[in-house]
């Protein structure tokens, strides 16, 4: 797995962080992900853990999963994958668990953002989406931006899930040994987007990505974050795609 999904260098990085800035204007983002449930059989232990409430509204049928939160680049290529947790876990709580919160925890992320979805909270390396109704103009601009770079995010997802859909529907395969079917997943979808495979046309139309974000409890985790995060904004709006440094 480290040959075709492995964290940047720092060279790499650097080159990412420029990319992700010439798309959005947002300075020193080294990645984005997002979180996807992958339905499974009711299992026979835990039920409720895997319960997935949000697709069970949607399908008017208990539904149960499992998840795959994944960090993209610009090219949509994974860049670290944390999977199998049980589907009634929220996005928040998912990342808490991953190597990747571990990897920040020990000061590994300074100096740059990952960015996520309204399901993830603020952090010093999470950034996200500004939340509340009737947003400032800078605010509303900053989503934008923002939004530029979560289709990167979902449409690796997307194509993802679409050249395998053993992730689309319910697998029989064993939870144990479901992570590893989903790992080599992600490092064929990468080995496929480094390589520039296109996706069969008649699976253009074949599914709709959908998981539906819960905003965290607590939403901003930290005062500094949210500080650079509305610099950032205004810079976007007074002063195109300049940006600002960092927090």
């Amino acid at each position: 797995m480290p040959k075709f999904l492995q964290w940047p260098d720092p060279t790499r990085m650097a080159w990412i962080k420029e990319e992700f800035k010439s798309i959005s204007g947002i300075p020193n983002v080294g990645g984005s992900m997002y979180t996807t449930h992958v339905p499974i059989i009711a299992p026979k232990t835990s039920v409720a853990a895997y319960f997935n409430k949000r697709h069970t509204d949607r399908n008017q049928k208990p539904s149960y999963s499992v998840t795959i939160q994944g960090v993209v680049d610009s090219d949509g290529v994974f860049t670290d994958v944390c999977i199998g947790w049980p589907g009634a876990m929220p996005d928040d709580q998912v990342l808490e668990k991953s190597a990747l919160f571990q990897r920040a925890a020990r000061g590994m992320l300074t100096s740059m953002w990952v960015v996520g979805t309204t399901g993830y909270p603020l952090m010093d390396w999470v950034l996200v989406p500004y939340t509340r109704q009737n947003l400032p103009w800078a605010q509303h601009t900053f989503n934008e931006k923002l939004g530029e770079i979560e289709k990167i995010t979902r449409g690796a997802f997307w194509r993802l899930k679409a050249r395998w859909g053993c992730l689309q529907k319910r697998t029989e395969v064993k939870l144990q040994e479901l992570p590893v079917v989903l790992g080599a997943c992600c490092v064929l979808h990468n080995i496929c987007e480094m390589r520039k495979e296109p996706i069969d046309p008649k699976l253009e139309m074949a599914f709709e990505l959908f998981d539906d974000e819960m905003v965290p409890e607590n939403p901003i985790r930290s005062a500094t974050a949210a500080q650079a995060r509305d610099r950032i904004a205004h810079d976007l709006l007074h002063h195109g795609l300049r940006g600002s440094s960092f927090v």
